[in-house]
């Protein structure tokens, strides 16, 4: 049975025995204040200064508490980012993130993998500058810096129910996926090794029961993955980590899921699990009842799981710690976010980039392309013909209505940059053959469902995949058949009106994420690339933005194939009525209202409906920026 929030659970325990309550925070992503950066606004759903009450409430009703970070706490907010390249840059102040986990004194943490992404050195100094431990069980440095201890073991004096100080020893492991290698090739080759989460854990945790642990906790930075025995070296491999003997506890992380759902069982193969979200929107809960059997050894005897999110009243932030440490690095930030760098002439959103052609891919595309092509000059490769890659990264998903682009035509300033532009790649060019561009295409597909011809009531998108995963390549035409299984939905692929054949070559400009991994899309990249200066690819779309006013319009490039009959149904946010009348010839109409702020629309796939042309052409009546209605904040920081 789980615990419900906000219950004691040392008033139920009997003489002699120990109540134990464990906290975990997991991908907060450099979230520290209830604040989104890129729609310029509070957000109360988010932020460790929003958690910190609740961390406070907990340790105030159970005496015995302990407080882990499952990582990904360092990288993806922009006053975050903005931090580690001062740092890079040689500043003096510690890492903001540092200063507001130090505040809220953790006892112990691990890494993920986007602790990597701007370099070991830097990860080094945030490191030393954490008063927590952090630990690391399945990678290890291979330079002369060890990277962090395999594992922990955590002297703690906690007291039983009557009242009895007992001393335990509370073994604590971490994992990450060992795809970090890959993702962050360019910092970690040849000074970072990898294994196997579920070997690693297993390992780790019988050496930590030699060492005397009396329960062992691990921190994976992993999401359930498949109810199917875990493949060797999966990145999600919760359900098989839980199986696991000698572990007697798991926080999960990675996916930004929560785990359990109210009112579930939160074990899995009998052992509790938490995953507490992303961003700080929840605080992972165990409590362990904790028990001496008849050789004198501390057992657990019973455990419940939860993930928490801070009710109306923990929206008050903690002023003189956790919120405090950031605020002069936010007010930089936001100082910074205001600055200029270009205009629209048109608005530009990204609500249906799912469904059709959308004027955001088409700017950063067009973006790419004016970076490249000086690039390619004098090479032999500048005779082929150049194609430019752009992901919907802000396209709903698990960011919901919020998560979508929204901009009024005008001035662009840096937040509307980063917004369109969200992660400190740089750009790739890599020469591909035709037969790598219809797998490219293929893979992306996999973000619809397979539907049912003729049948009109269906859901088009499959939620489980990210949208950022729908790449959309500039200079080819494609059509996709959601009706055919998926590896087979990619017909008419053409470049300039001719079909595209399996050995024709390309150049790509891509991002350089893309060329991480080791899928065989990522091998094919790199095998193909081409050796130019790194530019990120911000820099490229500030210098596209700063050559003069841009009004992108998509080209035509992909399309739903014609199916008579046949409808599915998509969410996007509320503001999107206001917007679909530019896509209206493709088929689209509201249908109802959804959940959290989004609607409901209909995508008709008959051949009338596909055969128009597309109207992008902006309309009076545009209502600018969606994203200013926000729920308000009770108690919130003042920015």
């Amino acid at each position: 049975m789980v615990n419900r929030p906000g219950d004691d659970i040392q008033s139920t325990e009997e003489n002699g025995r120990i109540a134990l309550r464990l906290l975990c925070t997991t991908d907060l992503h450099g979230h520290v204040l209830p604040w989104d950066y890129t729609a310029r606004r509070r957000d109360c759903r988010v932020g460790l200064a929003r958690l910190a009450p609740l961390i406070r409430a907990h340790r105030r009703r159970c005496a015995n508490t302990l407080l882990f970070d499952n990582g990904d706490f360092l990288h993806g907010n922009p006053m975050a980012d903005a931090e580690s390249v001062r740092l890079a840059a040689g500043g003096a102040a510690p890492h903001a993130v540092a200063v507001a986990m130090n505040a809220l004194g953790y006892d112990a943490g691990t890494l993920g993998n986007h602790e990597f992404n701007r370099g070991l050195e830097l990860l080094r100094r945030v490191l030393d500058q954490l008063a927590h431990p952090v630990t690391s069980a399945n990678l290890r440095g291979l330079d002369a810096f060890p990277l962090a201890p395999s594992g922990l073991l955590l002297r703690r004096r906690l007291r039983d129910a009557a009242g009895r100080e007992r001393l335990l020893r509370i073994g604590v492991l971490g994992l990450a996926p060992p795809q970090c290698l890959e993702w962050d090739r360019r910092w970690l080759a040849w000074r970072v090794g990898a294994r196997d989460m579920v070997a690693a854990a297993r390992a780790r945790a019988g050496a930590l029961r030699q060492r005397g642990a009396d329960l062992v906790v691990a921190l994976a930075h992993s999401g359930l993955g498949p109810e199917a025995p875990a493949p060797p070296c999966a990145e999600n491999a919760g359900r098989a980590l839980a199986a696991l003997p000698g572990i007697d506890a798991f926080f999960l992380g990675h996916s930004h899921e929560v785990h359990p759902a109210p009112g579930e069982d939160g074990r899995l193969h009998g052992t509790p699990v938490a995953q507490a979200g992303r961003f700080g929107s929840h605080l992972g809960v165990i409590d362990l009842g904790l028990a001496r059997d008849v050789t004198g050894r501390w057992r657990v005897v019973h455990a419940r799981s939860r993930s928490e999110a801070p009710g109306p009243a923990s929206a008050q932030v903690h002023r003189e710690l956790v919120a405090a440490s950031a605020r002069q690095p936010h007010l930089r930030m936001l100082e910074q976010l205001r600055r200029p760098v270009g205009r629209s002439r048109v608005p530009i959103d990204s609500h249906f980039a799912l469904v059709a052609p959308d004027a955001s891919l088409q700017l950063l595309c067009d973006a790419w392309r004016r970076a490249a092509t000086p690039l390619l000059a004098g090479r032999a490769e500048a005779m082929l013909p150049l194609l430019t890659v752009a992901a919907p990264f802000r396209s709903g998903g698990h960011g919901g209505a919020r998560h979508f682009l929204s901009l009024p035509a005008g001035p662009v300033t840096e937040r509307h940059l980063r917004a369109l532009q969200p992660h400190p790649d740089l750009l790739s060019l890599s020469v591909v053959d035709g037969a790598t561009l219809a797998g490219w295409l293929e893979q992306g597909a996999r973000l619809f469902r397979r539907l049912l011809p003729g049948s009109r009531d269906q859901a088009l998108i499959d939620p489980s995949m990210p949208p950022y995963g729908f790449d959309v390549i500039d200079g080819l035409t494609w059509r996709i058949d959601p009706t055919r299984p998926i590896g087979a939905r990619i017909d008419d692929l053409r470049q300039a009106g001719r079909v595209v054949a399996p050995d024709d070559r390309f150049v790509v400009a891509v991002s350089s994420h893309r060329l991480s991994g080791g899928d065989p899309l990522a091998q094919a990249l790199r095998q193909g690339q081409i050796p130019v200066p790194a530019q990120p690819l911000r820099a490229a779309l500030r210098a596209h933005l700063a050559a003069g006013p841009v009004a992108p319009r998509p080209r035509r490039s992909w399309r739903f194939a014609a199916l008579p009959g046949t409808a599915a149904w998509f969410e996007a946010p509320d503001a999107a009525r206001r917007t679909v009348s530019r896509v209206a010839a493709r088929g689209i109409a509201p249908l109802a209202p959804a959940r959290d702020g989004l609607l409901r629309f209909e995508l008709r796939l008959g051949p009338q409906d596909a055969a128009r042309p597309i109207d992008f052409a902006p309309r009076l009546g545009y209502g600018g920026c969606a994203m200013t209605r926000t729920p308000r904040c009770p108690a919130a920081m003042t920015p």
